[in-house]
């Protein structure tokens, strides 16, 4: 059972990384026997197929943290992943080795990895402002970093309908390990503290709404 971590983050939410080395059939056994995976086989490469498995393998593992009641993740029209019966707060993100979820009883939560590739360079026109470009450098690390923190604020916003450079907008924090991320449209504007790590060549951030 790979589980690199869980951490307590608070005394309502709780951050775990997974990392994917298991097969499909060993993924399907770990999960609680009322979820019924069997719709996936087939549908999807089998490299999804692990990356699902191994987030909702996750995400019931944390959930035992709270309660062992058998609680269905469903999605919104948003898509945005929640328990319809109880008000518990969750986001999932995965990549081809590493799956993390954040999980909380009480906060609105948002989190996303990614693996550290040039690929965010060659994209950063799309979705860095001119100051964010001042901020990253050219720099490759500091550059997926901020399309991490751009994803987990999405997630925050949960909403369609944004344009990563105009609408997520992402600046230095005072505070180690931490930037501020703004959500502004129209008619919307929040400023989120979003924290990061790296993990085994991954950038992580995760971001917790407790105003």
């Amino acid at each position: 059972m790979p589980l690199l971590l869980t951490r307590q983050l608070n005394p309502h939410t709780i951050l775990g990384i997974w990392q994917l080395t298991e097969p499909v059939a060993e993924l399907q056994q770990l999960l609680p026997p009322y979820l019924d995976a069997s719709q996936l086989t087939g549908q999807v490469h089998a490299r999804r197929q692990r990356e699902w498995l191994a987030s909702r393998t996750l995400v019931y593992h944390l959930l035992k943290h709270f309660t062992d009641e058998p609680l269905l993740l469903r999605r919104n029209v948003h898509g945005k992943p929640y328990f319809e019966e109880k008000g518990y707060c969750v986001s999932i993100t995965h990549s081809p080795h590493l799956a993390a979820v954040i999980l909380s009883d009480k906060y609105e939560v948002g989190t996303d990895i990614e693996l550290i590739t040039p690929k965010a360079l060659r994209v950063a026109d799309k979705f860095l402002s001119e100051a964010e470009k001042e901020s990253t450098k050219s720099d490759e690390k500091e550059t997926c970093l901020y399309w991490s923190a751009k994803e987990t604020l999405y997630k925050m916003y949960s909403r369609k309908k944004l344009i990563f450079k105009e609408n997520l907008l992402i600046e230095p924090a005072m505070q180690p390990n931490t930037l501020l991320g703004r959500v502004q449209t129209d008619n919307f504007s929040k400023l989120y503290q979003i924290s990061f790590e790296m993990v085994l060549n991954h950038v992580l951030t995760y971001s917790i709404d407790q105003n």
